[in-house]
């Protein structure tokens, strides 16, 4: 199959350095996205199986293996790998490895490298590397602002009231309300309750808007 051509960016500056981004080549033969969810587990007397509860969703991750060649013109391709290896190194102004954006037709892939592994397969008679093999893995980043503004898309509109039932859990009232029993600390400073895990049936609650 032919090879095809992809970019890699460095989205962390604005604008991207270099604006064009990285050229690399694959065979996209195929390519993986990871996707997952942490569940914690509750156990419970007396239950067979453990009670299962949602705790936050995992980062998506690709892995993809990109080619680095430059044999048709005799070329190295050293300055194109020492690009790549930026997107690991810690950024001097960041603090921490940058953001970058791996681009390829349709799809489009934002997040950290977490691995690199070079592989170098030709050289010439100096030993300058024409062609190299990268796998890289990546893990997807949304930054807190944007994740939070997905919430409250999904968010109560106005504050409700609800009344407490015997058997009934903030975490499970937060499941129920917002979709995610994780939110519960929400409902217990609105409340200002000093025991957010022992409820008192017949207590009115506020469920603020997120």
């Amino acid at each position: 199959m032919a090879l095809v051509r992809a970019t890699l960016k460095n989205v962390s500056v604005d604008p991207p350095d270099p604006p064009d981004g990285i050229a690399v080549q694959f065979n996209p033969t195929e390519y993986s996205i990871t996707r997952g969810a942490n569940y914690a587990e509750i156990a419970v007397p007396g239950l067979r199986l453990p009670l299962l509860q949602f705790v936050r969703g995992e980062a998506q991750t690709l892995q993809v293996e990109l080619l680095l060649d430059g044999s048709d013109e005799r070329r190295s391709v050293a300055d194109r790998l020492r690009m790549l290896r930026n997107f690991i190194a810690i950024d001097s102004d960041l603090h921490a490895p940058p953001v970058c954006e791996f681009a390829w037709g349709d799809t489009t892939f934002q997040g950290v490298f977490t691995t690199l592994t070079e592989r170098f397969t030709l050289f010439d008679d100096a030993g300058s590397i024409l062609r190299a093999r990268v796998t890289v893995a990546m893990k997807r980043y949304v930054s807190a602002d944007v994740q939070y503004r997905e919430l409250n898309l999904q968010s109560p509109d106005r504050t409700k009231t609800r009344v407490v039932r015997a058997g009934d859990r903030l975490d499970l009232i937060s499941a129920e309300e917002y979709g995610d029993a994780s939110l519960w600390p929400v409902i217990a400073r609105h409340n200002d309750l000093a025991r957010p895990r022992v409820l008192t049936p017949g207590t009115v609650l506020e469920i603020p808007p997120l």
